[in-house]
């Protein structure tokens, strides 16, 4: 197994914050049992076409060991979901992840308002087919 001293950057109180991670590659397995979550905005928003922005959408809590890979239909008329964002930044996917923002780019000119509907999530629980390193800080 290949690890690597990588660097995670992620936002905490509006700044930025690095954090060295000792990490490697792993493999899992998907199941072919899944659920959909609704990415629904929490607040109203106006974009152009081409526009890449950050939404705040209602809070939708993964459980540890599962992925959230978005539907490819486009189920809102005036943006696309490119992906989702969770708080705290990025956490492995053997912890929970509350996603709070949605990355979005917009088809055309238009408002995105509260309670409209942006996208679907195809959420996948998984299962590791080896042992994998549990990445950890380095200092």
């Amino acid at each position: 197994m290949r690890k690597e001293v990588i660097q995670v950057v992620s936002r905490d109180n509006g700044g930025l914050v690095s954090k060295k991670i000792k990490a490697a590659p792993y493999e899992f397995t998907i199941a072919t049992r899944a659920k959909w979550e609704m990415v629904i905005s929490d607040e109203d928003l106006e974009i152009r076409a081409g526009e890449f922005k950050r939404v705040t959408v209602k809070e939708i809590t993964l459980e540890p060991d599962m992925v959230a890979i978005p539907c490819t239909f486009t189920h809102h008329a005036i943006v696309s979901l490119i992906k989702v964002g969770a708080k705290g930044g990025a956490k492995p996917v053997d912890s929970e992840r509350v996603i709070k923002h949605a990355y979005v780019l917009g088809q055309e000119n238009g408002r995105i308002r509260e309670g409209d509907l942006i996208a679907v999530l195809n959420i996948f629980p998984i299962m590791f087919t080896r042992e994998a390193l549990n990445p950890r800080a380095v200092r």
